[in-house]
């Protein structure tokens, strides 16, 4: 089951809508390879119990908004068997915080700390 959260938001500072898809579970997967082919899929590996973590997601977050892009977060702590399993699956080391970029049902990029935040930013340009 996908929690989505987000929607139209007529709040101050909002620049549009929010889609931010709560990554959950394995059966997720071949969803998100699906909607890789029409468009670039954003997964966003999150600890929240890692104040670094929690700054990139912000800024990521803020960035994904000013564009109107649907994302994909971890959280990592929760569901560490999940991101181990996508990190195996993808063939690249677990990080957090981490963004990983699937397009046409491959990784087109990824990065950890503040790194991701420079690939999201010219991948959405």
């Amino acid at each position: 089951m996908l929690k989505i959260f987000g929607g139209k938001d007529k709040g101050a500072g909002n620049e549009g809508q929010e889609l931010k898809i709560e990554f959950l579970q394995k059966e997720q997967w071949q969803e998100l390879l699906n909607n890789s082919v029409a468009e670039s899929v954003f997964i966003f590996k999150h600890s929240t119990r890692c104040g670094m973590s929690s700054i990139i997601l912000n800024r990521f977050e803020k960035q994904m908004r000013q564009k109107k892009q649907a994302y994909y977060v971890l959280n990592v702590l929760v569901n560490r068997e999940l991101s181990n399993w996508i990190a195996d699956e993808l063939n690249i080391r677990h990080e957090s915080p981490q963004l990983i970029v699937l397009k046409e049902a491959k990784v087109i990029a990824y990065d950890s700390h503040y790194g991701l935040l420079e690939i999201s930013k010219s991948i959405l340009n």
